[in-house]
């Protein structure tokens, strides 16, 4: 009898550590979400003059590394996902939890394709520079300009519709200026 017990407390204490991990996993996706937004909003809100100590950079010199930032960030944050989810797999979950494992890694694959994709052809429709975020039921569109015409917007809305299968209701289009 107690070689049973000891099995499965041995098997509770992985699912409480998979538990842990996936709760852990979501609340880095989250305050990455909320609190880089948040940080990004009020950089951009504060004029060039009161950021002490800043040194000012020409517009296309700052816009251009805010996407070269913008993408490094998210394929770090994509790659840690991927790492946490390499854990779960390795700890030798059941097999709903493997299988849901792999699932979500196919899915982080799917839309840094699908982000790639949508990037190049906004580039090849004339903008130049474009981030993208793709989540299932969400799209952000970032484009390195002044201002976008309705034509251009539409444009963009087609290429993201297009490409991702997402409604126009889900994806947003913004401009880094």
């Amino acid at each position: 009898m107690k070689r049973w017990s000891s099995v499965k407390f041995k098997w509770n204490r992985k699912l409480v550590t998979l538990g842990a991990v996936a709760v852990l996993l979501m609340g880095a996706i989250a305050a990455n979400f909320f609190l880089g937004g948040k940080a990004k909003t009020e950089a951009a809100a504060q004029p060039a003059a009161a950021q002490d100590g800043e040194n000012t950079v020409s517009a296309s010199t700052g816009v251009a590394s805010f996407f070269d930032a913008f993408r490094s960030e998210r394929d770090t944050t994509r790659a840690q996902e991927i790492k946490y989810l390499d854990m779960i797999v390795e700890q030798g979950a059941d097999a709903e939890t493997l299988a849901d494992a792999q699932k979500q890694k196919l899915d982080i694959v799917g839309f840094m394709e699908k982000e790639l994709t949508v990037e190049s052809l906004l580039k090849a429709k004339g903008f130049s520079d474009a981030a993208v975020t793709l989540h299932a039921g969400s799209v952000n569109v970032i484009l390195s300009a002044e201002s976008l015409t309705d034509e251009q917007v539409a444009q963009v809305l087609d290429i993201v519709m297009r490409e991702t299968g997402e409604g126009a209701e889900n994806i947003k289009v913004t401009t880094a200026q």
